[in-house]
């Protein structure tokens, strides 16, 4: 601020500020206190602010006549920050002094900008104000540019606006505004165009707008509400990812694209309202949305993407819609609450994984349509005791709820809930299937017949009570992880026959001796390994 008489005369020296817009509004901005006698300095960095559209607020805009004090006290108060040109002229001035006290009693943030000077006099009642903030210096060998940039990472960021349009397009959004409105005419919003806008609670898509671009929102950590209008038809690829306190979410056309990841980890999420005519969820969509507790699902849905409810975990009961043909990989996985589901005549399609770590869910059923179903479908379900297959079917089976291909030639999941010390694995069986007996703690022994050539990844893992087991002479390859965690395991018997053995099968098995014979694949593994082994005795 300059003295009364150059205020009330409206006379500078150098370059006036009267082009610069002194933001007048209810938007938080910045104070800007400075001696006019300082214009030709303070001008440029101001200029170069404006540019990165902060709003600032100066004297310039008051009338002759106004109450000079009241008016700089109420802007003082309420403004965010203060930004304070310090000076030999500015330390003169008794305006400036009062608007430091002012901002200083009003716990103001103070923001020192030292003009073209290599000492100035600081009053003894300002120094104790000034003595300690953080400071830049815009002569002695930084200029403008660089201590502008320098500066804006302490300037509170709700200062700043700036939606930046090209043609019909939202580019880039700088505003550190709580509530912003899509401009009319914008009908896309580009590519991170507001990605990790933390200080964005609510924001108005308007009636134009029909796309929002990959990653447009992600990382809003404020926003807590969204509705997609009727006209939006594209959402891309994680375009609300990472909005941790979202917590509704309105879809209003039933044609709208909603790409893979696009709400993944909003864990505040607990209302989900689709139109029932959606056809497809892709993958990921609600991906570790930790609060979701419930969802009712579009009638005309036919895939559930990969992922697309993983970890989930407050979802308690899925009713898959009648015209679901596909559940992809890992679709629920992770849903630790999850203890009921119910899947549709019509399904095809089970993926891998699908229900891994379900550790809620109890029974399945199976209907008699599923022609295809991943590995480990059931990994990690460390409840399940009941598994059925409509008799119907065709391709799959169960005996005494575990579950096999049809003509049994390939264990794929042994319930871990099952009451039983001890299984023999059925002679039909060629493959036991990859997962198949994780989490069977009960288990003390199981038998593997003659006929099984290959015992499938992670097959026996965490059988946490089993002791002792035989490989055939069947047997070709074990693979990765097939014993790991079986901390109980303290005696394996591997054959010449296995010539293919996967890394870390005996992870965990700290009391483990593997026999075989010296000159053996499995001796191979052992000596690499630093794993017990020997012959038969």
């Amino acid at each position: 601020m300059s003295d009364f008489d150059n205020v009330m005369t409206n006379v500078y020296t150098g370059k006036r500020l009267g082009d610069l817009i002194s933001y007048e509004g209810d938007e938080p901005y910045l104070f800007v206190s400075y001696s006019h006698a300082d214009t030709d300095e303070v001008y440029p960095f101001l200029k170069k602010l404006e540019r990165e559209k902060f709003r600032i607020w100066y004297d310039d805009t008051m009338e002759t006549g106004e109450d000079f004090r009241e008016e700089l006290r109420s802007k003082i108060e309420g403004c965010r920050a203060v930004l304070l040109f310090v000076s030999n002229n500015s330390m003169k001035s008794r305006y400036c002094g009062m608007e430091i006290i002012t901002a200083f009693a009003n716990k103001k943030k103070i923001l020192p900008v030292y003009v073209n000077e290599k000492e100035v006099q600081i009053p003894p009642a300002l120094d104790m104000i000034l003595t300690n903030l953080q400071h830049v210096n815009i002569g002695i060998g930084e200029g403008v540019d660089r201590a502008v940039q320098r500066l804006i990472p302490s300037i509170p960021v709700e200062t700043m606006h700036s939606l930046d349009v090209v043609g019909e397009a939202l580019v880039q959004c700088k505003d550190g505004s709580d509530v912003i409105a899509i401009p009319t005419g914008v009908k896309e919003i580009g590519e991170s165009a507001f990605k990790n806008c933390e200080k964005l609670v609510e924001v108005h898509l308007g009636t134009e707008l029909t796309t929002i671009r990959r990653e447009a929102f992600r990382g809003c950590k404020s926003l807590t509400e969204i509705e997609l209008p009727a006209n939006v038809t594209l959402v891309g690829e994680s375009a609300f990812r990472d909005c941790i306190s979202l917590t509704t979410l309105k879809v209003d056309n039933k044609d709208v694209e909603i790409g893979e990841r696009a709400f993944e980890n909003c864990a505040s999420l607990v209302s989900v309202s689709l139109r029932p005519e959606m056809t497809e969820i892709y993958g990921g969509v609600f991906n570790s949305c930790k609060s979701l507790a419930s969802i009712n699902l579009p009638e005309q849905l036919t895939i559930l993407g990969e992922s697309c409810f993983a970890d989930c975990v407050s979802i308690t009961e899925i009713n898959v819609p009648k015209k679901v043909n596909k559940i992809d990989d890992m679709v629920f996985n992770g849903c630790t609450g999850l203890e009921k589901i119910t899947l549709p005549d019509g399904l095809l399609k089970i993926g891998k994984a699908a229900f891994k770590d379900c550790t809620s869910l109890e029974s399945i059923y199976i209907p008699a349509s599923v022609t295809t179903m991943g590995a480990g479908p059931l990994r990690g379900c460390t409840s399940l005791s009941t598994v059925e297959v409509d008799k119907k079917n065709r391709f799959f089976k169960t005996e005494n709820n575990i579950l096999f291909n049809k003509n049994k030639s390939i264990l794929i999941a042994y319930p871990p809930r099952i009451e039983s010390t001890e299984y023999k694995i059925p002679d039909s069986v060629v493959t036991v299937s990859d997962w198949a007996f994780c989490g069977c703690k009960s288990l003390r022994k199981i038998e593997i017949p003659d006929s099984v050539y290959e015992i499938g990844e992670g097959a026996f893992y965490m059988c946490e009570g089993l002791e002792e087991i035989v490989v055939p002479d069947s047997v070709e390859k074990i693979d990765d992880t097939a014993f790991r965690g079986c901390t109980q395991l303290k005696r394996i018997t591997i054959p010449d026959s296995v010539k293919e053995l996967g890394w870390g099968l005996f992870n965990g098995c700290s009391h483990i001796e593997v026999i075989c014979s010296d000159d053996s694949a499995a001796a191979r593994y052992c000596d690499n390994k630093g794993i017990p082994h020997k012959k038969e005795a």
